[in-house]
Order: C-alpha cells, then sequence, then structure tokens
C-alpha cells in the first residue's frame, strides 16, 4: 500500500517543526559572520514602515544561493515530498538575518522590496517566536495544499510589500502584522 505523501508529512510535524528551527539557528550562526547592517539608502526607505529597534538589529547577508536544509535527503529517499524548496527563493528570513542572492544586489528595487518582504517576516517571528512562526507556517502550508501564496505568513508579507511598492505613505507594519496575528498567537 503507497503512502500518502501529505499524511506521512503531517505524522512527522513534531519532527520536521524541530529540524526547520535547528536549521534555521545553523544558519543564523553560518550566516552572521559576512552579514552587514542595512545600508544607509535601504535604511531610509524603510524608516517609516519599521521600528527603529528592527532596523537596528536586521543584519543581510549576501549569497550565492540559498540551499535546502540537509534533512531534505531523507524525506526524498523516503518518498515524501519536500515541503518547499527554498534554493529558487531570492531572500530568506533567518530569525533576524535575511539571506540575498547575490543576483538581485544589482537590481536595486527589486533588492528594497525583497528586503522589505524579508523585513515582515522579521516582526513576525518577533511577535510569534521562532517556533510559533514555523508551526503557523507550516501548518498554512499544508491547509493550503503545499502551495507557497496559501501561506497566511507569505500573504501578509506580500499583501505589505505591494503596499510599499505601490508608494503607499509609512505605515507601521510591525501594528499591522500584530493585528493581523492575533488570531493565531
Amino acid at each position: 500500500m503507497k503512502k500518502d505523501p501529505g499524511a506521512e508529512l503531517d505524522r512527522l510535524r513534531p519532527y520536521l517543526i524541530k529540524k526547520f528551527e535547528q536549521w534555521l539557528q545553523e544558519q543564523h550562526r553560518l550566516y552572521l559572520p559576512i552579514a552587514r547592517p542595512l545600508s544607509s539608502d535601504v535604511r531610509s526607505r524603510l524608516s517609516g514602515y519599521f521600528e527603529r529597534r528592527t532596523l537596528d538589529s536586521v543584519r543581510v547577508a549576501t549569497v550565492e544561493g540559498i540551499r535546502n536544509p540537509d534533512f531534505y535527503g531523507s524525506l526524498e529517499r523516503a518518498g515524501i515530498p519536500v515541503p518547499l524548496d527554498f534554493s529558487t527563493a531570492v531572500g530568506l528570513t533567518v530569525i533576524d538575518l535575511i539571506l540575498i542572492r547575490e543576483e538581485l544586489v544589482h537590481h536595486h528595487a527589486s533588492l528594497v522590496s525583497t528586503i522589505f518582504h524579508e523585513m515582515v517576516h522579521i516582526v513576525q517571528i518577533d511577535i510569534l517566536g521562532l517556533k510559533r512562526h514555523i508551526e503557523l507556517y507550516a501548518d498554512s502550508l499544508r491547509e493550503g495544499g503545499y502551495q507557497y501564496h496559501s501561506v497566511v505568513l507569505e500573504r501578509q508579507a506580500y499583501t505589505l510589500g505591494n503596499r510599499f511598492d505601490r508608494g503607499e505613505p509609512p505605515f507601521s507594519v510591525e501594528k499591522v502584522v500584530r493585528q493581523e496575528l492575533e488570531r493565531y498567537e
């Protein structure tokens, strides 16, 4: 009898939550030494949207590519589909650190937009805590049929990012995120 991949992912949920948390902490330790604060230009563009403490604490590391977690190999060998392919991402939030693919660095508007998006995730993590953020992300991904754009945390980041990209007057990202995430805390 063939295993249902969705059921297997559900069964493995506690293990996968723990593995993702460990992976993010490992990535943070790995990339923090090469990370830098926001450039003055990017910081200036984002200052009306994010609190000063967030702008002060965030770090950005430019990377050649974003690797999938090592434990994905064991999932694939067991015939379980990987939940999310990070290798195609141009940016990734790692707690309070943003990984940016190097090809994005020369496209300023896309770079700033991506940093904004990833900073929304930093605010989400700050509000929810890392483990709860991972749980909500995973549960939302599962409920949406493993479609990236169905994840409530991604939808929120894209919605707020679209407001920023359209040039809407500055608004408090933290206030909006906090209000919208109250039901998930």
